[in-house]
Protein backbone atom coordinates (compact mmCIF):
# COMPACT_ATOMS: atom_id res chain seq x y z
CA UNK A 1 0.00 0.00 0.00
CA UNK A 2 1.77 3.43 -1.12
CA UNK A 3 2.64 6.10 1.77
CA UNK A 4 0.84 8.85 1.41
CA UNK A 5 3.04 12.48 2.81
CA UNK A 6 0.51 14.56 3.87
CA UNK A 7 2.32 17.68 4.47
CA UNK A 8 0.76 20.36 7.74
CA UNK A 9 -1.03 23.41 7.06
CA UNK A 10 1.04 26.22 8.52
CA UNK A 11 -1.16 29.06 9.84
CA UNK A 12 1.47 32.48 9.32
CA UNK A 13 0.08 34.96 12.20
CA UNK A 14 -1.63 38.22 10.64
CA UNK A 15 1.39 40.09 11.84
CA UNK A 16 3.40 38.44 9.56
CA UNK A 17 1.36 38.54 6.59
CA UNK A 18 2.39 41.45 4.43
CA UNK A 19 -0.83 41.36 2.72
CA UNK A 20 -2.70 42.17 5.82
CA UNK A 21 -0.26 44.58 7.30
CA UNK A 22 -0.08 46.57 4.07
CA UNK A 23 -3.79 46.54 3.88
CA UNK A 24 -3.84 47.62 7.79
CA UNK A 25 -1.32 50.53 7.10
CA UNK A 26 -3.05 52.13 4.22
CA UNK A 27 -6.29 52.18 5.97
CA UNK A 28 -4.65 54.07 9.03
CA UNK A 29 -3.14 56.35 6.66
CA UNK A 30 -6.88 57.01 4.82
CA UNK A 31 -7.51 57.39 8.68
CA UNK A 32 -5.04 59.92 8.83
CA UNK A 33 -5.65 61.87 5.95
CA UNK A 34 -9.48 61.67 6.78
CA UNK A 35 -8.95 63.31 9.84
CA UNK A 36 -7.22 66.25 8.45
CA UNK A 37 -9.17 66.69 5.52
CA UNK A 38 -13.06 66.50 6.75
CA UNK A 39 -14.74 68.63 9.44
CA UNK A 40 -15.19 67.21 13.09
CA UNK A 41 -18.70 64.76 13.07
CA UNK A 42 -18.11 63.79 9.31
CA UNK A 43 -19.31 60.13 9.04
CA UNK A 44 -15.95 59.73 6.75
CA UNK A 45 -14.08 60.27 9.73
CA UNK A 46 -15.45 57.50 11.38
CA UNK A 47 -15.39 55.14 8.39
CA UNK A 48 -11.90 55.03 7.69
CA UNK A 49 -10.78 55.43 11.29
CA UNK A 50 -13.13 52.21 12.13
CA UNK A 51 -11.23 49.87 9.46
CA UNK A 52 -8.15 51.31 10.66
CA UNK A 53 -8.96 49.57 13.65
CA UNK A 54 -10.22 46.41 12.69
CA UNK A 55 -7.51 46.16 10.68
CA UNK A 56 -4.94 46.74 13.37
CA UNK A 57 -6.85 44.63 15.73
CA UNK A 58 -6.27 41.25 13.16
CA UNK A 59 -2.82 41.95 13.29
CA UNK A 60 -2.53 42.29 17.11
CA UNK A 61 -4.83 39.04 17.89
CA UNK A 62 -2.22 36.48 18.66
CA UNK A 63 0.77 39.31 19.75
CA UNK A 64 1.75 42.41 20.03
CA UNK A 65 2.70 44.59 17.15
CA UNK A 66 6.28 46.29 16.70
CA UNK A 67 7.02 48.29 13.60
CA UNK A 68 10.29 50.51 12.98
CA UNK A 69 10.47 53.95 10.79
CA UNK A 70 13.01 55.09 8.83
CA UNK A 71 13.05 57.25 5.84
CA UNK A 72 12.51 54.17 3.39
CA UNK A 73 9.24 53.37 5.08
CA UNK A 74 8.33 50.95 7.61
CA UNK A 75 10.32 47.80 9.52
CA UNK A 76 9.11 44.36 10.65
CA UNK A 77 11.48 42.07 12.38
CA UNK A 78 14.25 43.57 11.09
CA UNK A 79 12.70 43.26 7.26
CA UNK A 80 11.32 46.91 5.36
CA UNK A 81 7.67 46.07 4.67
CA UNK A 82 6.74 46.45 0.75
CA UNK A 83 4.08 48.83 1.05
CA UNK A 84 2.61 51.40 -2.06
CA UNK A 85 2.54 55.20 -2.14
CA UNK A 86 0.22 55.63 1.35
CA UNK A 87 2.26 53.18 2.66
CA UNK A 88 5.63 55.46 2.37
CA UNK A 89 3.46 58.29 2.68
CA UNK A 90 2.32 57.08 6.53
CA UNK A 91 6.21 55.88 7.44
CA UNK A 92 6.92 59.91 6.22
CA UNK A 93 4.41 61.45 8.23
CA UNK A 94 5.57 59.22 11.55
CA UNK A 95 9.57 59.65 10.57
CA UNK A 96 9.33 63.63 10.47
CA UNK A 97 7.59 63.31 13.81
CA UNK A 98 10.41 61.72 14.93
CA UNK A 99 9.28 58.51 15.49
CA UNK A 100 11.41 55.48 15.45
CA UNK A 101 9.26 52.64 16.43
CA UNK A 102 5.46 51.79 17.16
CA UNK A 103 3.97 49.39 19.14
CA UNK A 104 0.44 48.22 19.23
CA UNK A 105 -0.52 46.35 21.94
CA UNK A 106 -3.05 43.65 22.11
CA UNK A 107 -5.40 45.22 24.13
CA UNK A 108 -5.71 48.16 21.47
CA UNK A 109 -9.14 50.32 21.84
CA UNK A 110 -10.54 52.58 19.47
CA UNK A 111 -10.23 55.78 22.14
CA UNK A 112 -6.22 55.16 21.99
CA UNK A 113 -6.07 55.09 18.29
CA UNK A 114 -7.94 57.96 17.69
CA UNK A 115 -5.81 60.11 19.32
CA UNK A 116 -2.75 58.48 18.12
CA UNK A 117 -4.69 59.28 14.41
CA UNK A 118 -5.43 63.16 15.89
CA UNK A 119 -1.42 63.73 16.85
CA UNK A 120 -0.33 62.82 13.79
CA UNK A 121 -2.46 65.17 12.05
CA UNK A 122 -0.82 67.89 14.43
CA UNK A 123 2.15 70.35 13.59
CA UNK A 124 5.43 68.51 13.54
CA UNK A 125 7.13 71.47 15.33
CA UNK A 126 4.41 72.14 17.93
CA UNK A 127 4.32 67.98 19.03
CA UNK A 128 8.30 68.65 19.56
CA UNK A 129 8.08 71.80 21.67
CA UNK A 130 5.36 69.95 23.26
CA UNK A 131 7.69 67.19 24.19
CA UNK A 132 7.36 64.63 21.26
CA UNK A 133 4.58 62.11 20.48
CA UNK A 134 5.48 59.62 23.50
CA UNK A 135 5.23 62.37 25.86
CA UNK A 136 2.02 63.57 24.53
CA UNK A 137 0.27 60.24 24.08
CA UNK A 138 1.08 59.34 27.97
CA UNK A 139 -0.51 62.61 28.84
CA UNK A 140 -4.03 62.06 27.37
CA UNK A 141 -3.55 58.60 28.76
CA UNK A 142 -3.27 56.43 26.05
CA UNK A 143 -1.93 53.13 26.88
CA UNK A 144 -2.46 50.36 24.33
CA UNK A 145 -0.08 52.50 21.71
CA UNK A 146 3.60 53.34 22.30
CA UNK A 147 6.09 55.12 20.43
CA UNK A 148 10.07 55.27 20.78
CA UNK A 149 9.56 52.46 23.18
CA UNK A 150 10.04 48.75 21.67
CA UNK A 151 10.77 46.50 25.01
CA UNK A 152 7.73 45.10 25.42
CA UNK A 153 8.64 44.37 29.05
CA UNK A 154 9.47 47.87 29.66
CA UNK A 155 6.21 48.80 28.36
CA UNK A 156 3.91 46.72 30.84
CA UNK A 157 5.84 47.56 33.74
CA UNK A 158 5.13 51.11 33.04
CA UNK A 159 1.50 51.17 31.98
CA UNK A 160 -1.05 51.23 35.16
CA UNK A 161 -3.98 48.61 35.10
CA UNK A 162 -6.05 48.77 32.45
CA UNK A 163 -10.05 48.27 32.84
CA UNK A 164 -11.29 46.75 30.06
CA UNK A 165 -14.58 48.01 28.26
CA UNK A 166 -13.31 51.65 28.57
CA UNK A 167 -13.29 54.06 26.60
CA UNK A 168 -14.71 51.43 23.85
CA UNK A 169 -16.94 53.95 21.54
CA UNK A 170 -15.71 57.19 19.10
CA UNK A 171 -17.71 59.57 21.02
CA UNK A 172 -14.89 60.18 23.68
CA UNK A 173 -12.23 60.94 20.89
CA UNK A 174 -11.65 64.39 20.22
CA UNK A 175 -11.03 64.52 17.18
CA UNK A 176 -14.24 62.33 15.96
CA UNK A 177 -16.66 64.97 18.19
CA UNK A 178 -18.94 66.57 16.62
CA UNK A 179 -18.23 69.88 15.92
CA UNK A 180 -17.99 72.55 18.79
CA UNK A 181 -21.85 74.13 19.64
CA UNK A 182 -22.85 77.11 18.14
CA UNK A 183 -23.34 78.67 21.58
CA UNK A 184 -19.26 78.61 22.10
CA UNK A 185 -18.69 80.40 18.16
CA UNK A 186 -17.19 83.38 19.35
CA UNK A 187 -15.87 84.77 15.57
CA UNK A 188 -18.02 85.87 12.78
CA UNK A 189 -18.32 84.17 9.23
CA UNK A 190 -16.34 87.59 8.11
CA UNK A 191 -13.95 87.55 10.85
CA UNK A 192 -13.30 83.76 10.13
CA UNK A 193 -12.57 84.43 6.24
CA UNK A 194 -10.31 87.27 7.15
CA UNK A 195 -8.05 84.58 9.56
CA UNK A 196 -8.43 82.19 7.05
CA UNK A 197 -6.77 84.51 4.28
CA UNK A 198 -4.05 85.41 5.90
CA UNK A 199 -3.41 81.92 7.40
CA UNK A 200 -0.24 80.47 6.46
CA UNK A 201 -0.48 76.77 9.34
CA UNK A 202 -1.99 74.59 7.32
CA UNK A 203 -3.35 72.53 10.03
CA UNK A 204 -4.56 75.86 11.39
CA UNK A 205 -6.22 76.77 8.37
CA UNK A 206 -8.43 73.38 8.12
CA UNK A 207 -9.18 74.59 11.58
CA UNK A 208 -10.45 77.83 10.96
CA UNK A 209 -12.56 76.15 7.93
CA UNK A 210 -14.64 73.83 10.32
CA UNK A 211 -15.31 76.77 12.42
CA UNK A 212 -16.24 78.34 9.07
CA UNK A 213 -18.61 75.59 8.43
CA UNK A 214 -20.00 75.26 12.00
CA UNK A 215 -20.69 78.75 12.60
CA UNK A 216 -22.40 79.28 9.02
CA UNK A 217 -24.95 76.01 9.89
CA UNK A 218 -25.21 77.82 13.47
CA UNK A 219 -26.34 81.24 11.37
CA UNK A 220 -26.91 80.95 8.04
CA UNK A 221 -27.80 84.85 8.11
CA UNK A 222 -25.07 86.11 9.08
CA UNK A 223 -22.91 86.59 5.42
CA UNK A 224 -24.55 85.90 2.12
CA UNK A 225 -23.85 82.37 0.89
CA UNK A 226 -22.36 83.48 -2.08
CA UNK A 227 -19.91 85.85 -0.37
CA UNK A 228 -18.51 83.48 1.60
CA UNK A 229 -18.02 80.82 -1.47
CA UNK A 230 -16.42 83.48 -3.53
CA UNK A 231 -14.15 84.02 -1.11
CA UNK A 232 -13.09 80.54 -0.69
CA UNK A 233 -12.95 80.42 -4.44
CA UNK A 234 -10.11 82.97 -4.62
CA UNK A 235 -8.78 81.07 -1.77
CA UNK A 236 -8.02 78.00 -3.66
CA UNK A 237 -7.47 79.58 -6.92
CA UNK A 238 -4.75 81.49 -5.01
CA UNK A 239 -1.55 80.38 -6.56
CA UNK A 240 0.86 81.10 -3.77
CA UNK A 241 -0.95 79.30 -1.15
CA UNK A 242 0.02 75.77 -0.21
CA UNK A 243 -1.68 72.98 -1.64
CA UNK A 244 -3.66 71.52 1.38
CA UNK A 245 -4.77 75.31 2.13
CA UNK A 246 -6.34 75.33 -1.85
CA UNK A 247 -7.65 71.52 -1.25
CA UNK A 248 -9.32 72.54 1.79
CA UNK A 249 -10.98 75.84 0.58
CA UNK A 250 -12.38 73.91 -2.39
CA UNK A 251 -13.66 71.13 0.30
CA UNK A 252 -15.11 73.77 2.17
CA UNK A 253 -16.61 75.62 -0.33
CA UNK A 254 -18.25 72.23 -1.82
CA UNK A 255 -19.95 71.81 1.71
CA UNK A 256 -21.39 74.77 1.93
CA UNK A 257 -22.70 75.06 -1.55
CA UNK A 258 -24.50 71.54 -1.11
CA UNK A 259 -26.81 73.40 1.58
CA UNK A 260 -27.10 76.63 -0.61
CA UNK A 261 -28.23 74.14 -3.97
CA UNK A 262 -31.39 75.88 -3.69
CA UNK A 263 -30.41 79.12 -3.36
CA UNK A 264 -27.80 79.51 -5.96
CA UNK A 265 -31.00 77.99 -8.40
CA UNK A 266 -33.54 80.27 -7.30
CA UNK A 267 -30.88 83.64 -7.78
CA UNK A 268 -30.36 82.03 -11.11
CA UNK A 269 -33.67 81.79 -12.00
CA UNK A 270 -34.51 85.61 -10.82
CA UNK A 271 -34.91 88.38 -13.20
CA UNK A 272 -33.44 90.56 -10.60
CA UNK A 273 -30.00 88.28 -10.35
CA UNK A 274 -26.93 91.05 -10.50
CA UNK A 275 -24.68 88.13 -9.54
CA UNK A 276 -24.93 85.44 -12.02
CA UNK A 277 -21.10 85.59 -13.18
CA UNK A 278 -20.28 84.83 -9.61
CA UNK A 279 -22.88 81.53 -9.68
CA UNK A 280 -21.43 80.70 -12.96
CA UNK A 281 -17.62 80.27 -11.29
CA UNK A 282 -18.77 78.69 -7.89
CA UNK A 283 -20.72 76.46 -10.54
CA UNK A 284 -18.02 75.68 -12.85
CA UNK A 285 -15.68 75.32 -9.57
CA UNK A 286 -18.22 71.96 -8.46
CA UNK A 287 -17.66 70.40 -11.82
CA UNK A 288 -20.47 67.41 -12.45
CA UNK A 289 -22.29 68.31 -9.08
CA UNK A 290 -23.07 72.06 -9.96
CA UNK A 291 -23.80 70.83 -13.82
CA UNK A 292 -26.52 68.39 -12.49
CA UNK A 293 -28.29 71.00 -10.07
CA UNK A 294 -28.80 72.89 -12.90
CA UNK A 295 -29.79 70.19 -15.30
CA UNK A 296 -32.61 69.02 -13.16
CA UNK A 297 -33.69 72.79 -13.02
CA UNK A 298 -33.91 72.75 -16.70
CA UNK A 299 -35.96 69.81 -16.33
CA UNK A 300 -38.54 71.44 -13.85
CA UNK A 301 -38.54 75.12 -15.24
CA UNK A 302 -41.47 76.22 -17.01
CA UNK A 303 -40.79 79.92 -17.96
CA UNK A 304 -38.34 80.04 -21.29
CA UNK A 305 -36.24 82.89 -18.83
CA UNK A 306 -35.61 80.50 -16.82
CA UNK A 307 -34.62 77.93 -18.67
CA UNK A 308 -32.75 80.36 -21.10
CA UNK A 309 -31.00 81.31 -17.61
CA UNK A 310 -30.08 78.10 -16.67
CA UNK A 311 -28.60 76.55 -20.10
CA UNK A 312 -26.52 80.22 -19.67
CA UNK A 313 -24.85 79.05 -16.63
CA UNK A 314 -23.96 75.36 -18.32
CA UNK A 315 -22.37 76.96 -21.38
CA UNK A 316 -19.99 79.28 -18.62
CA UNK A 317 -19.47 76.31 -16.97
CA UNK A 318 -17.93 74.84 -19.94
CA UNK A 319 -16.28 71.04 -19.72
CA UNK A 320 -17.11 70.34 -16.48
CA UNK A 321 -20.44 70.66 -18.01
CA UNK A 322 -20.05 68.03 -20.83
CA UNK A 323 -20.26 64.68 -18.85
CA UNK A 324 -23.64 65.56 -17.52
CA UNK A 325 -25.04 67.26 -20.36
CA UNK A 326 -24.32 63.68 -22.92
CA UNK A 327 -25.61 61.78 -20.08
CA UNK A 328 -29.14 63.22 -20.35
CA UNK A 329 -29.10 62.50 -23.89
CA UNK A 330 -30.93 59.42 -23.25
CA UNK A 331 -34.04 61.06 -21.21
CA UNK A 332 -36.90 59.84 -22.21
CA UNK A 333 -38.75 63.48 -22.90
CA UNK A 334 -38.26 65.18 -26.03
CA UNK A 335 -38.12 68.16 -25.18
CA UNK A 336 -35.21 67.75 -22.22
CA UNK A 337 -33.17 66.21 -25.11
CA UNK A 338 -33.84 68.75 -27.50
CA UNK A 339 -32.65 71.48 -24.03
CA UNK A 340 -29.19 69.04 -23.79
CA UNK A 341 -28.52 69.30 -27.40
CA UNK A 342 -28.77 73.24 -27.77
CA UNK A 343 -26.77 73.61 -24.74
CA UNK A 344 -23.84 71.35 -25.89
CA UNK A 345 -24.27 73.07 -29.54
CA UNK A 346 -23.68 76.27 -27.65
CA UNK A 347 -20.54 74.77 -25.91
CA UNK A 348 -19.24 73.36 -29.26
CA UNK A 349 -17.30 70.51 -27.74
CA UNK A 350 -15.58 68.33 -30.54
CA UNK A 351 -16.22 65.84 -28.09
CA UNK A 352 -19.65 65.81 -28.08
CA UNK A 353 -19.84 64.62 -31.97
CA UNK A 354 -20.12 60.93 -32.08
CA UNK A 355 -22.54 61.33 -28.84
CA UNK A 356 -25.34 63.35 -31.07
CA UNK A 357 -25.77 60.43 -32.98
CA UNK A 358 -28.81 59.51 -31.14
CA UNK A 359 -30.67 62.82 -31.23
CA UNK A 360 -29.72 62.88 -34.91
CA UNK A 361 -32.14 60.22 -35.50
CA UNK A 362 -34.86 60.61 -32.40
CA UNK A 363 -38.61 60.15 -32.98
CA UNK A 364 -39.16 63.45 -32.53
CA UNK A 365 -38.13 65.86 -35.47
CA UNK A 366 -37.97 68.93 -33.29
CA UNK A 367 -34.52 67.07 -31.43
CA UNK A 368 -33.23 66.11 -34.73
CA UNK A 369 -33.02 69.58 -36.20
CA UNK A 370 -31.70 70.81 -32.82
CA UNK A 371 -29.31 68.33 -32.92
CA UNK A 372 -28.38 69.35 -36.69
CA UNK A 373 -27.74 72.79 -35.78
CA UNK A 374 -25.37 71.58 -32.87
CA UNK A 375 -23.35 69.62 -35.57
CA UNK A 376 -23.50 72.83 -37.77
CA UNK A 377 -22.33 75.16 -34.78
CA UNK A 378 -19.35 72.14 -33.45
CA UNK A 379 -17.99 71.98 -37.09
CA UNK A 380 -15.17 69.78 -38.19
CA UNK A 381 -15.29 66.60 -40.50
CA UNK A 382 -16.83 63.94 -37.90
CA UNK A 383 -19.90 66.63 -38.05
CA UNK A 384 -19.97 66.64 -41.66
CA UNK A 385 -19.82 62.97 -41.58
CA UNK A 386 -22.83 63.20 -39.50
CA UNK A 387 -24.99 65.32 -41.62
CA UNK A 388 -24.24 63.88 -45.12
CA UNK A 389 -26.58 60.79 -44.86
CA UNK A 390 -29.55 63.14 -43.29
CA UNK A 391 -29.47 64.64 -47.42
CA UNK A 392 -31.05 60.67 -48.09
CA UNK A 393 -34.41 61.28 -45.68
CA UNK A 394 -37.30 61.75 -46.37
CA UNK A 395 -38.75 64.72 -44.09
CA UNK A 396 -37.59 67.86 -45.89
CA UNK A 397 -37.21 70.15 -43.01
CA UNK A 398 -34.38 67.79 -41.61
CA UNK A 399 -32.88 67.65 -44.82
CA UNK A 400 -32.98 71.43 -45.91
CA UNK A 401 -31.77 71.46 -42.08
CA UNK A 402 -28.74 69.42 -43.15
CA UNK A 403 -28.09 71.73 -46.43
CA UNK A 404 -27.84 74.64 -44.57
CA UNK A 405 -25.51 73.60 -41.84
CA UNK A 406 -23.42 72.15 -44.51
CA UNK A 407 -23.47 75.42 -46.47
CA UNK A 408 -22.60 77.48 -43.26
CA UNK A 409 -19.68 74.89 -41.90
CA UNK A 410 -18.34 75.59 -46.13
CA UNK A 411 -17.94 72.13 -46.07
CA UNK A 412 -15.58 71.30 -49.50
CA UNK A 413 -16.21 67.54 -48.29
CA UNK A 414 -20.13 68.18 -48.79
CA UNK A 415 -19.91 69.56 -52.61
CA UNK A 416 -20.57 65.76 -54.23
CA UNK A 417 -23.16 65.11 -51.77
CA UNK A 418 -24.95 68.55 -52.40
CA UNK A 419 -25.14 68.19 -56.53
CA UNK A 420 -26.21 64.68 -56.30
CA UNK A 421 -28.80 65.79 -54.75
CA UNK A 422 -29.64 69.24 -57.11
CA UNK A 423 -29.26 66.60 -60.20
CA UNK A 424 -31.60 64.56 -58.91
CA UNK A 425 -34.44 63.77 -61.40
CA UNK A 426 -37.14 66.03 -60.96
CA UNK A 427 -39.54 67.55 -64.00
CA UNK A 428 -42.01 69.09 -61.82
CA UNK A 429 -39.80 70.84 -59.34
CA UNK A 430 -41.53 69.46 -56.59
CA UNK A 431 -38.55 69.52 -54.43
CA UNK A 432 -37.96 73.49 -55.64
CA UNK A 433 -37.26 74.10 -51.59
CA UNK A 434 -34.55 72.00 -51.40
CA UNK A 435 -32.66 72.41 -55.17
CA UNK A 436 -32.97 75.80 -54.29
CA UNK A 437 -31.26 75.66 -50.57
CA UNK A 438 -28.75 73.68 -52.22
CA UNK A 439 -27.55 76.06 -54.56
CA UNK A 440 -27.29 78.99 -51.48
CA UNK A 441 -25.15 76.56 -49.81
CA UNK A 442 -22.88 75.71 -52.96
CA UNK A 443 -22.32 79.32 -53.37
CA UNK A 444 -21.73 79.45 -49.45
CA UNK A 445 -19.22 76.91 -49.53
CA UNK A 446 -17.60 78.87 -52.90
CA UNK A 447 -15.95 76.06 -54.41
CA UNK A 448 -15.81 76.99 -58.11
CA UNK A 449 -15.83 73.65 -59.47
CA UNK A 450 -19.35 73.29 -59.40
CA UNK A 451 -19.47 76.46 -61.78
CA UNK A 452 -20.20 73.61 -64.88
CA UNK A 453 -23.02 72.11 -63.49
CA UNK A 454 -24.62 75.65 -62.65
CA UNK A 455 -23.90 77.05 -66.21
CA UNK A 456 -25.67 73.87 -67.28
CA UNK A 457 -29.11 74.62 -65.30
CA UNK A 458 -28.89 77.92 -66.25
CA UNK A 459 -29.23 76.71 -69.74
CA UNK A 460 -31.81 74.37 -69.57
CA UNK A 461 -35.47 74.57 -70.55
CA UNK A 462 -37.80 72.59 -67.81
CA UNK A 463 -41.26 72.34 -67.47
CA UNK A 464 -43.29 75.63 -67.56
CA UNK A 465 -44.70 74.87 -64.25
CA UNK A 466 -45.65 78.22 -62.46
CA UNK A 467 -42.72 79.66 -62.52
CA UNK A 468 -40.74 77.03 -60.65
CA UNK A 469 -37.45 76.71 -63.01
CA UNK A 470 -37.02 80.70 -63.78
CA UNK A 471 -37.45 80.72 -59.45
CA UNK A 472 -34.25 77.90 -59.55
CA UNK A 473 -32.36 79.54 -62.14
CA UNK A 474 -32.65 83.06 -60.51
CA UNK A 475 -30.99 81.26 -57.48
CA UNK A 476 -28.41 79.56 -59.55
CA UNK A 477 -27.32 83.18 -61.15
CA UNK A 478 -27.14 84.68 -58.07
CA UNK A 479 -25.06 81.84 -56.66
CA UNK A 480 -22.82 82.12 -60.05
CA UNK A 481 -22.33 85.67 -58.55
CA UNK A 482 -21.34 84.82 -55.36
CA UNK A 483 -18.39 82.35 -57.08
CA UNK A 484 -17.01 84.97 -58.34
CA UNK A 485 -15.71 82.87 -61.58
CA UNK A 486 -15.12 84.37 -64.64
CA UNK A 487 -16.29 81.35 -66.45
CA UNK A 488 -19.27 82.29 -66.21
CA UNK A 489 -19.28 85.78 -67.56
CA UNK A 490 -20.14 84.71 -71.12
CA UNK A 491 -23.82 82.88 -70.21
CA UNK A 492 -24.69 85.38 -67.99
CA UNK A 493 -24.10 88.60 -69.92
CA UNK A 494 -26.46 86.51 -72.87
CA UNK A 495 -28.79 85.90 -70.55
CA UNK A 496 -28.41 89.82 -68.82
CA UNK A 497 -29.39 91.52 -71.85
CA UNK A 498 -33.65 90.00 -71.67
CA UNK A 499 -35.56 91.53 -69.17
CA UNK A 500 -37.46 90.34 -66.16
CA UNK A 501 -36.41 88.58 -62.99
CA UNK A 502 -33.62 86.52 -64.23
CA UNK A 503 -31.82 89.28 -66.67
CA UNK A 504 -32.00 91.60 -63.08
CA UNK A 505 -30.37 88.56 -61.55
CA UNK A 506 -27.57 87.79 -63.95
CA UNK A 507 -26.52 91.67 -64.14
CA UNK A 508 -26.16 91.58 -59.85
CA UNK A 509 -23.94 88.40 -60.68
CA UNK A 510 -21.96 90.03 -63.36
CA UNK A 511 -21.37 93.17 -60.89
CA UNK A 512 -20.50 90.71 -58.19
CA UNK A 513 -18.01 88.58 -60.16
CA UNK A 514 -16.35 92.37 -61.40
CA UNK A 515 -16.11 93.15 -57.59
CA UNK A 516 -14.59 90.06 -56.69
CA UNK A 517 -12.23 89.80 -59.32
CA UNK A 518 -11.74 93.63 -59.31
CA UNK A 519 -12.06 93.86 -63.20
CA UNK A 520 -14.60 95.25 -65.59
CA UNK A 521 -16.82 93.36 -67.94
CA UNK A 522 -18.50 93.84 -71.48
Amino acid sequence: MPVVNKKLLKLVPPAENPGFLVQALVELHKAVKGAGFYPKGHPYRTETLQRAYDGLRRLVADRELVLGVNRQGFILTGEPVQGNSMVQQLAHECFIRRIANISFMQDLIPGDLGVFVHLLNCDPQKGAAAGGLAKELEDKGVRTIWVNEKDLASIWAKRPAYQEGEQEGWDSIPSLGAPPSPANQQRGIGELLLLMAGEQSDMRYQDLGRELMAGYHADPQQVPVLTILEELLRQHQEPERSLPQREYALFTLDQLADGAADQLMNALESRDCEVRDSIHRVLAVLGGKGAYWVIQRICLAQGLFERKSLAAALVAMGQSAVAPLVAMLKDERWYVVRNMVAIIGELRCADCVLALKRPLYHHDVRVRKEAVRALMKIGGEASVLLLLPLLEEEDEGVVRHAILSLGLMRSREAVPALLKLLERRDLLLKELGVKKEVVTALGRIGDRRVTPQLLKMLGTRGWPVMGRWLELKVAVASTLGMLGDETAIAALSTLARGSGALAESCREALDAIERISGGTHD
